[in-house]
């Protein structure tokens, strides 16, 4: 259950990984939703997270002037205090994409997962269900929960802390060559 993508592809676009994971699954164990598919896993491996320093390049909101000079739904870290933790939130876990009777050549159901989106968007052409459901009410086994924290900056963080944090985060220098000056 692997998904061939580079680490680039892994940080700029993890939700393509995330559904080629989850749509593996599916196909080898089954039509049954799960909690966990192997995501999490795979993150570590593929993107080396058990190293600091593979973890450390890893964009950071906190060193971009702008947050949206970053790329929508790329991996990013955030350097914070949690300030809040709310209530577990509960989700739709899984939707059922089908074809909304308007295409010629009918395409076969697909799961998709919501784990890590707030919104999810049906392909033209197709319609999301929710599943066990011929009236499009949830039933429990649809169901999934997530941790919701309020972040906030580091309260008096220093410049020269700031400056090491962003020193930490950047790519390293290129070694000199073995015999160089």
């Amino acid at each position: 259950m692997e998904a061939s993508m580079s680490r680039s592809q892994l940080l700029s676009a993890p939700l393509q990984a995330v559904d080629a994971l989850f749509d593996a699954w599916m196909a080898q164990h089954g039509p049954i939703p799960v909690r966990e598919w192997g995501e999490r896993e795979h993150f570590i491996k593929a993107l080396g997270l058990e190293d600091e320093q593979a973890f450390a390049q890893i964009p950071c909101l906190n060193d971009q002037a702008v947050a949206d000079s970053v790329a929508p739904f790329s991996l990013v870290r955030y350097r914070a205090m949690v300030q809040d933790i709310f209530e577990p939130e509960i989700f739709t876990a899984c939707f059922e994409e089908r074809d909304a009777g308007t295409t010629a050549a009918p395409k076969a159901p697909r799961l998709l997962n919501t784990k890590y989106r707030e919104i999810l968007e049906a392909a033209p052409g197709r319609e999301l269900r929710c599943l066990n459901s011929d009236d499009g009410e949830v039933t429990s086994d649809g169901f999934g929960q997530r941790g919701a924290c309020y972040c906030v900056p580091m309260p008096g963080e220093s410049a020269w802390a700031q400056q090491a944090a962003a020193r930490w985060s950047s790519p390293a220098p290129p070694a000199p060559a073995p015999g160089a000056p």
